[in-house]
């Protein structure tokens, strides 16, 4: 693809990020306000704050007591409702990511207080759209084998994880009968989509993801690009509060136990991985700038188990392994992973800057699909991915009944080679039972022996 000219580019997408993806992920508390006795509560105050972001939101209710707070990033929020003559009502519920709750509430006369706990609802009555929400305690509770948060997708009904295949393929995160290229992933409102190969853009530390919404069908408008899920992602923010996490993953053969089902293997295949990460988060200004950041850093040595394909010959059979065995040599992989977030209260702007960075280099690679194939026809690859994005939210107009504004621009790039790990090889890695050398009358006086032919080809892309 032709490289197009960065700082053009960016201009172009600051110029037009109004007109940028308009996916929601925040969420509304909405309600009306009555007395004991079911009539309207006007001119109640409605405060929702968030002490670990500093985050306060007022409204006024209207006439028939009706009152809507709207932008409001997941966590957990207190609600405090005043109005003359009326005892205060205190409420604290969790938010998840792009919700509607409802929240009425009836004030009692002075001289009586009262204190709810509300949980944010599974099933959002205001929206037609079916499918999941994976929250933080999900997110780090649940074991996930290779830490990577797209394993959670199978928490939803009819997400279907396909662990044979790149995790990048179009293959690799079916839904509802959908190819994985044909979802849509979202990080904060930006898109995070591989357009080319399927799958998410960018790879994120686990401890990254704050929550994520999937939504496999009758999803708004606002969110395109996809006939099959919708992947919402957001990612933590600093608080007022420093705090850290840092974790040490290891994992090794020698603590596995063999295959039952493969009765050809008494003993597990070789595998030593290391698994770094560091994140860590708080003020840079108390109560208007903040910043969230990860590292980790990953290291792989894999043995695949090939399955050769069958001759029909024993003998045919081992010379095709000796004439591979060179070549069958572990997977390395080595991959780095940094994510840099400031978020900033400014009046009532909501503004937010992330950087993400992955950089991951695979020698002797292939797809466990792919494992019939032959280990001279594996693959080097080095992909290196940025993305810098920026967003706005806004709330404009009247406090009882505000507009939301958001704009939002980033720029993506990814870097990718592919080569083939056998460099001496040249042309494709081809088997032949029959030796086109062979004639009828030499076939008939030595006999016939197969060729294997070893080799692969080059190819590069740089993607903007």
């Amino acid at each position: 693809m032709p490289r197009i000219d960065r700082p053009a580019l960016l201009l172009l997408l600051l110029l037009s990020a109004s007109g940028a993806a308009a996916q929601t992920t925040t969420s509304t508390i909405e309600g009306k306000v009555t007395d004991a006795t079911g009539a309207s509560v006007p001119g109640a105050e409605v405060k929702v704050f968030e002490t670990t972001l500093a985050f306060v939101r007022t409204a006024t209710t209207a006439t028939n007591g009706f009152y809507r707070v709207t932008a409001l990033p997941a966590g957990n929020y207190t609600v405090d409702i005043t109005a003359p003559g009326f005892a205060s009502r205190t409420t604290t519920l969790e938010l998840t990511l792009n919700r509607v709750v409802t929240l009425d509430v009836t004030l009692q006369v002075v001289g009586v207080e009262a204190v709810v706990e509300v949980h944010s609802p599974l099933v959002d009555a205001t929206t037609a759209a079916t499918g999941a929400t994976i929250t933080p305690r999900q997110i780090t509770e649940l074991p996930v084998n290779g830490r990577n948060y797209l394993d959670l997708l199978q928490l939803v009904p009819g997400v279907a994880i396909n662990r044979q295949v790149d995790p990048n393929s179009d293959r690799a995160n079916p839904v509802l009968g959908e190819r994985s290229g044909n979802n849509n992933f979202l990080i904060d409102g930006q898109s995070n989509k591989d357009t080319v190969n399927g799958g998410p853009a960018q790879q994120f530390n686990q401890e990254t993801i704050a929550e994520f919404q999937v939504l496999t069908n009758g999803y708004k408008a606002e969110f395109g690009q996809a006939s099959g899920a919708i992947v919402n992602v957001i990612t933590k923010s600093g608080s007022n509060v420093f705090r850290g996490v840092g974790s040490l993953f290891f994992r090794d053969d020698a603590l596995d136990s063999s295959n039952s089902l493969d009765e050809t293997r008494t003993d597990p295949l070789p595998l030593r991985r290391y698994d770094y990460s560091i994140a860590g988060g708080g003020p840079v200004a108390r109560d208007k700038v903040f910043f969230f950041g990860s590292a980790e850093q990953i290291s792989e040595d894999r043995q695949l188990d090939f399955k050769y394909p069958d001759t029909g010959s024993q003998v045919v059979n081992q010379l095709l392994r000796d004439q591979e065995a060179p070549f069958d040599v572990p997977t390395e992989l080595s991959e780095t992973r940094m994510f840099l977030k400031f978020d900033e209260h400014i009046g009532q702007h909501q503004l937010t800057q992330q950087v993400n960075y992955t950089d991951s280099d695979v020698n002797s690679f292939l797809p466990l699909s792919s494992a019939s194939s032959l280990p001279s026809a594996r693959n080097d690859t080095d992909t290196s991915r940025l993305l810098l994005a920026f967003g706005d939210t806004a709330i404009l107009g009247d406090p009882g009944s505000p507009y939301l504004l958001t704009l939002r621009g980033a720029f993506r790039s990814e870097d990718s080679e592919t080569f083939p790990s056998q460099t001496t090889l040249t042309g494709a890695t081809l088997f032949s039972p029959y030796d086109s050398r062979c004639t009828l009358a030499t076939c008939s006086l030595f006999g016939n022996l197969p060729t294997v032919s070893f080799g692969n080809q080059r190819t590069a892309s740089n993607l903007d």
